[in-house]
């Protein structure tokens, strides 16, 4: 059964190559062979009716002939007659002649008449026309012509003609045409051959350059030439090629954007938790040089006071340990506001910006301006607010840190869909594409963080800078407004 199913389905399994030419020689063969059997056939049977036509013509000579020396008597003429016609004609087998009353008169078998020829026919006494029939014998097929002499009243001839030379030609003709099929074959052969290479080369191609881009070789292409279907299809996977080589160029870009992007997240992860623990070291540090000693101080002038036994001085001692716990609560506030400013919490966005606005520009001694469009009562989302804060911070930092500006602005505008922030300053600017690519850069990071932040609220963040131009920072937030109270609860 296996090889069964192999049999039958190796045509479907076989090269297109093998299958054309095996369709064309089969077809060649075929039509060979059908033309030389059709050929074989036809001639055969031209060739026998010209055999009986020639065959009557001779015999009405010979009869024509043999109608003086049939009506003398003259046998020797008759017989001369008869072994002329013998030698000259190859394909007649005998020739006989009958008298008037059906005896034989002549023939030419030199060794006696076969047995059975005398009896093959009958002739009647009235016959005044041809007659053929056909018969085998050992020789092959004779032809038999029966020709009245002189309309029967002398006599009948009858002239065997043998069909060898009819097959003897057949034969040659076959041989012949054989030799023009296997002929028609090879150049067939050849043909299918070419043929198949022409519609195969392309095909073959298509699958190299498949393989190809398989691998990963976005850059094959196949040649096309010509306006068939293959043409067509090359032209489709050419495209196709070209539409992939695209995508993966752009998958190659994002991918390198994403790994861009990720190590500037763990550039910030990490600055980020540098600074928390900067952070509390600072706190620690002042919490342990001016706090803990300012508390110390208050725990042993607290002791000192239980001790004291001189009323007067009581008085003077608690003011000091009053000014001393006051001072260490502001001291613990300041720290406090710095974490987080309360402002932020109590009041809003806007008032918080307003004092960091005023304690930056006596700190850095620079011009800041702080404009409001659109103010309102309402508070923005916590996290909003927050995300503002942090980049207003950031991007005065920077101002002060390296863009050595004299003046700067901020303009903050409340809609109803969105928030707009823009931060601006007349300082010697940068080249933005090469800070960006400069992921070691404290500024990148700077960056990096308040587009982190902006991204996080699905906001917009754009930073336009050039050498001695300034620095414009764009930021622009969803929102959805709520009330006070709603902030509250």
């Amino acid at each position: 059964m296996t090889i069964i199913k192999k049999l039958i389905y190796w045509p479907q399994s076989a090269p297109i190559k093998l299958k054309i030419m095996g369709i064309v020689i089969l077809f060649v063969s075929l039509l060979g062979l059908i033309v030389m059997m059709e050929t074989r056939s036809h001639m055969q049977q031209i060739l026998r009716e010209q055999l009986e036509q020639r065959g009557r013509a001779i015999a009405s000579d010979v009869a024509a002939r043999s109608t003086n020396p049939m009506l003398v008597g003259d046998s020797f003429s008759l017989y001369e007659i008869a072994q002329g016609l013998s030698s000259h004609y190859e394909d007649i087998r005998y020739l006989m002649i009958f008298d008037k009353t059906g005896e034989l008169v002549i023939h030419t078998f030199g060794e006696g008449i076969p047995s059975g020829l005398l009896d093959l026919r009958f002739i009647p006494a009235n016959l005044s026309y041809d007659d053929t029939i056909s018969f085998d014998s050992n020789e092959g097929e004779i032809i038999d012509v029966l020709v009245p002499i002189a309309e029967g009243k002398v006599g009948w001839l009858r002239l065997g003609m043998s069909e060898v030379s009819i097959y003897s030609s057949i034969d040659q003709l076959s041989q012949l045409l054989l030799i023009t099929t296997v002929i028609i074959s090879l150049l067939g052969i050849l043909g299918a051959i070419l043929i198949s290479h022409l519609v195969t080369k392309p095909i073959r191609d298509l699958a190299t350059a498949s393989q190809g881009i398989a691998l990963g070789d976005y850059s094959l292409r196949v040649s096309t030439y010509g306006a068939d279907e293959i043409t067509d299809l090359g032209h489709n996977f050419n495209a196709m090629t070209t539409s992939i080589q695209s995508y993966a160029k752009e998958r190659e870009a994002l991918v390198e954007e994403l790994q861009a992007k990720e190590s500037v997240r763990q550039e910030l992860l990490k600055k980020v938790i540098s600074a928390q623990e900067d952070e509390r070291k600072r706190i620690s540090r002042e919490l342990h040089d001016e706090t803990s000693q300012s508390l110390t101080s208050l725990i042993l002038g607290l002791k000192y006071l239980s001790e004291q036994e001189d009323l007067e001085k009581r008085p003077a001692m608690v003011s000091e340990l009053k000014d001393l716990a006051s001072s260490t609560l502001k001291e613990v506030h300041r720290i406090a506001v710095e974490l987080r400013p309360t402002v932020l919490d109590d009041m809003g966005l806007v008032p918080a910006i307003d004092r960091f606005v005023n304690f930056f520009k006596h700190q850095y001694r620079l011009d800041v301006d702080f404009h409001v469009q659109n103010k309102i009562q309402n508070r923005l989302p916590s996290e909003i607010e927050i995300t503002l804060y942090r980049i207003v911070q950031e991007a005065l930092i920077n101002v002060a840190k390296y863009a050595e500006a004299q003046n700067a602005s901020i303009v903050l505008e409340i809609r109803q869909e969105y928030v707009n922030l823009i931060v601006e300053d007349d300082g010697r600017g940068f080249d933005v594409d090469l800070v960006l690519k400069s992921s070691a850069s404290d500024s990148h990071l700077g960056i990096a963080g308040m587009h982190e932040r902006t991204s996080l609220l699905g906001g917009e963040f754009t930073i336009e800078s050039s050498p001695n131009q300034g620095t414009t920072v764009y930021v622009r937030i969803p929102m959805e407004r709520r009330d006070v109270n709603d902030s509250s609860n």
